[in-house]
């Protein structure tokens, strides 16, 4: 009856006896509620949105700093040479070879009849043929027919990991440019030499020296090699160990021939002795077929009964 709601009486403090509530406490705020405006319930806050922040904007590093190229100053008793032109092409090619798998392997040869054969009909080649013979000639001869006995020591790896086989024996040989090499290296090649006798070797192969040295040669005459002979003996070298020059699977050097003592049949004798070096690719060649090839090279120039 009062118009009280129970949470407004709930709330009352009673001044009468032990904190009762009496009718003068109910009359006396009902007088106290009528004088004060009616107030809407204050709202309840809205918490403002909080803004997801935005990721952090991605900065790309700074390349390091790279040390400044100092200008290369010659020294008191120096000279600076560019790297260029052949000799640069040789380096790169050098590079690139260098990333190939080798193995190198050895042996030893007796020339004694080869170089006495030589010795004994020199004069009369260059009378009848018009051309010098050479010990390369020999070389080559050798090395070709071996490559026929043994095709996969003649083929090439590609960058597509195709192994390419060539019938044709192409052997490109080394010819240093310059009275001391300075002018540099160049692999002119012999093509067909499976084919060629020995006086039809030496008649190619003292034409494109001859080309070479007088820098004559076309792009025909240095491309298509299947395989490089190199023959740093003509310069008194007695052991090397040869680079291939890729992408063909092998090189073969020949080294200085020398008298030897060695022993032949229980008893010293004087031979001429030189080494034969393989260089090969070992992703193509393993070890047992190099060491078949390398001692037929060896057999046929030790033998010597491949002069046709």
């Amino acid at each position: 009856e009062s118009g009280l709601s129970d949470a407004e009486l709930a709330g009352l403090s009673g001044t009468g006896e032990g904190g009762r509530v009496t009718k003068k406490d109910v009359e006396g705020y009902l007088a106290n509620r009528s004088k004060a405006a009616p107030t809407a319930p204050a709202a309840a806050p809205v918490a403002a949105p909080v803004a997801t922040p935005a990721p952090a904007p991605t900065v790309a590093k700074a390349p390091e700093p790279k040390a400044a190229v100092q200008p290369t100053v010659a020294g008191p008793d120096q000279t600076l040479t560019p790297l260029v032109g052949m000799r640069k092409m040789i380096a790169d090619a050098m590079v690139r070879s260098s990333q190939v798998p080798t193995v190198t392997t050895v042996t030893e040869v007796d020339v004694t009849n080869m170089v006495k054969f030589r010795e004994r009909n020199k004069e009369t080649f260059l009378e009848t043929y018009g051309v010098k013979l050479t010990y390369t000639p020999f070389f080559i001869k050798a090395l070709a027919e071996s490559l026929l006995e043994y095709p996969l020591v003649n083929s090439s790896l590609r960058e597509d990991n195709q192994i390419v086989s060539t019938k044709g024996v192409h052997i490109g040989v080394a010819v240093a440019l310059g009275k001391g090499g300075e002018g540099g290296l160049i692999v002119p090649v012999i093509r067909d030499c499976q084919s060629k006798t020995l006086i039809d070797i030496a008649r190619d192969l003292e034409g494109i020296a001859a080309k070479a040295r007088s820098n004559k040669l076309g792009v025909s005459d240095v491309q298509g090699g299947t395989f490089t002979l190199t023959n740093p003996g003509t310069y008194g070298a007695l052991f090397g160990t040869p680079m291939i020059n890729s992408p063909q699977a092998g090189i073969l050097g020949t080294y200085t021939i020398k008298k030897t003592p060695v022993i032949v049949d229980d008893m010293i004798a004087i031979r001429s002795i030189m080494h034969l070096v393989l260089t090969y690719d070992h992703r193509i060649i393993d070890g047992m077929l190099a060491g078949k090839f390398l001692a037929a090279v060896r057999d046929r120039l030790q033998n010597f009964d491949f002069f046709k």
